[in-house]
């Protein structure tokens, strides 16, 4: 697909200026959100990654309204979906909106004696019967079912990429300033990214209608060494920076390029004139433009723990050595707990690594307990980048030391797969 030519997005505000919520994507709106059914049953994976290729999720009914809504948009056939919540254990706390946005027990539907991880961890909606709106637990894997997916509405608009409310048009102009004056000029301003979903949607747009080995400078410049602000003035809540990449330049960029280092989707600090890439104007959906932007906030991007010996992660993040870059400590044992949401698999990428060589030695065991069996491999000494997937969705890894030679340790990236 072709950059669409700065000239004619003023064409998008001056033409519209709806304000009824709408679908795209062939979704429907149902109260204040946007469904899709898939009745052909699937895995909950390859219900997950249906729903992601729209930027989607499954189906997250959050209030008692939403859950029946679900019910009179399916009908009776099927009777069975899976909907987005993901259980660690069989208690509400452990149970997790695949949305990223916590867990479930400010509002759950769960039929007495659920949820119950033994069945399975993943979760689905009855539509009729005795538990006509009741959230049921089942095998993510072996019990296929047909799936509802969910978008945020929006409003009317002529673009091409239209989600929650903007537009997101890429522009081929490169460099942070003329790029944002473009925007500007045409009712927006270089991409703020504010959610895990909005993340999502964009991208899966962009990875797929510009592959073509560039990546996306986003909305964000640094103030100040670690501080950033989005150029339209929100505040820095959500982040996505790879933190294995550090925040050392001016400009922020996507990665969408799978010849590079950063994942697909994360966000990393990058020269403002880099070459080889394209730049995101987000625009008020169905709206004119109603001036300047506010001023800007600076917020500070914390700094990144170790993990050792902390409580379970979920995917994505890092793990590192304790003090990392600067040197571990001898005679340590840490254990880090990782683990992702649905039934993906969890692979630990590391991408730094510099241990005493047979001596302090990093073990990754499949699951969640650390025995020979579950073993997936050890590691000492310099390493290049590699590596390490499991089976399921649970990994630990332990670090441990001896009492004498230490260095700089490992830094590892963990994603679902």
């Amino acid at each position: 697909m072709l950059l669409l030519p700065l000239a004619l997005i003023p064409l998008l505000s001056v033409l519209t200026s709806a304000t009824t919520p709408v679908c795209t994507n062939g979704f429907t709106l149902v109260g204040s959100k946007c469904l899709r059914l898939y009745t052909y049953p699937s895995t909950h994976q390859v219900a997950e990654t249906t729903c992601a290729s729209y930027g989607a999720t499954l189906a997250t009914p959050k209030n008692a309204v939403d859950n029946r809504a679900i019910a009179t948009f399916v009908g009776s056939n099927p009777s069975l979906v899976w909907i987005g919540v993901y259980c660690f254990g069989s208690s509400l706390s452990k149970c997790m909106w695949d949305d990223a946005t916590g867990s479930v027990e400010p509002y759950n539907s769960f039929a007495s004696g659920f949820p119950l991880v033994d069945i399975g961890k993943c979760v689905y909606y009855s539509t009729q019967g005795a538990l006509a709106g009741k959230w049921l637990s089942g095998d993510c894997d072996n019990e296929p079912r047909a799936f509802v997916c969910e978008l945020p509405h929006t409003y009317t608009d002529i673009c091409d990429h239209n989600y929650n409310g903007y537009c997101y048009i890429p522009i081929a102009i490169t460099g942070f300033v003329a790029a944002q004056t473009q925007c500007e000029r045409n009712c927006g301003n270089l991409a703020t990214i504010n959610s895990p979903n909005e993340n999502r949607y964009i991208n899966a747009f962009v990875s797929y209608d510009y592959n073509d080995g560039r990546n996306l400078m986003i909305g964000a410049i640094q103030a100040r060494r670690s501080f950033y602000t989005w150029a339209d003035g929100s505040i820095w809540g959500y982040n996505n920076v790879d933190p294995s990449s550090g925040y050392y330049d001016s400009c922020m960029f996507m990665s969408i390029s799978a010849s590079n280092v950063v994942p697909n989707g994360y966000w990393y600090s990058a020269n403002c004139t880099s070459p080889s890439y394209f730049s995101l104007c987000k625009i008020p959906a169905g709206i004119k433009c109603n001036g300047a932007p506010p001023p800007v906030t600076v917020t500070p991007i914390p700094s990144s723990p170790s993990y050792c010996n902390s409580s379970v992660l979920i995917a994505p993040g890092v793990i590192t050595s304790s003090h990392y870059p600067d040197n571990y400590d001898n005679n340590l044992y840490c254990v880090y707990q990782l683990t992702t949401i649905g039934s993906y698999r969890v692979q630990l990428t590391f991408t730094d690594f510099y241990t005493e060589n047979g001596n302090d030695v990093v073990s990754v065991y499949n699951g969640d307990t650390v025995t020979s069996s579950a073993l997936l491999g050890q590691y000492s000494g310099t390493l290049s980048t590699f590596s390490v997937k499991s089976y399921g969705n649970k990994m630990t890894v332990t670090f441990k030391t001896d009492g004498s030679v230490v260095y700089r340790g490992f830094s590892a990236r963990f994603t679902s797969v």
